[in-house]
C-alpha cells in the first residue's frame, strides 16, 4: 500500500487528459466563473505534469480552498496541495498540509502514509532538518486552520 501512496508522487499526467481538463476549465471560465469540480480536476491534472504546471496547478488549487465554501471536499484540496509542495519539494509546506490533515482525521491511513514518503524523500535530498524548523509550515497551518475554523 505504500507503494501506491509513492507513486502519486511520480505520477504523470496523459497529455490528453491535461488538455481535456485545461478546455473544460478554459470554457467554464470565459463564460464567468468555473466550476469547482472543473477547477479541482485541472488542478490536479497540472500538479501532475511539468514543474511549471505543478506551480500553475498548486496557485489553482489554493485558490480553491480558499474560496470553496464547502468544507467537505477541503480535505481533498490540503491532500492535493501536500502532493503538490512535495513535487516542488517545498517539504515543510508539505509536511504541513499533512499535518493539518492528519490534526482533522488522526487515523487517516493515506495521510500518514504520504508523510513517511515525504519524509523518506527529504531524508534522500538531505532536507529533514531543515524542515522540521521550517517556518513556512506554521504559516500554511495557520492559513488553513483559519479556513476551516471560519466555515464553523
Amino acid at each position: 500500500m505504500l507503494m501506491d501512496v509513492e507513486s502519486i508522487l511520480d505520477e504523470r499526467v496523459d497529455q490528453y487528459d491535461l488538455e481535456r481538463f485545461r478546455e473544460a476549465y478554459e470554457t467554464q471560465r470565459k463564460r464567468g466563473s468555473p466550476s469547482a469540480i472543473a477547477t479541482f480536476n485541472y488542478g490536479t491534472a497540472l500538479i501532475r505534469s511539468t514543474k511549471a504546471d505543478v506551480v500553475e496547478g498548486t496557485e489553482i488549487l489554493e485558490k480553491l480552498l480558499r474560496e470553496e465554501p464547502d468544507d467537505v471536499n477541503k480535505r481533498d484540496y490540503v491532500y492535493f496541495l501536500a502532493i503538490a509542495n512535495a513535487r516542488l519539494r517545498n517539504y515543510d509546506r508539505a509536511l504541513a498540509y499533512i499535518d493539518i490533515l492528519l490534526a482533522a482525521e488522526t487515523h487517516n491511513r493515506q495521510a500518514s502514509q504520504l508523510r513517511e514518503i515525504i519524509e523518506k524523500r527529504m531524508r534522500k535530498d538531505g532536507l529533514f532538518g531543515l524542515a522540521v524548523i521550517g517556518g513556512g509550515a506554521v504559516v500554511v497551518a495557520g492559513i488553513v486552520a483559519a479556513l476551516f475554523a471560519s466555515k464553523k
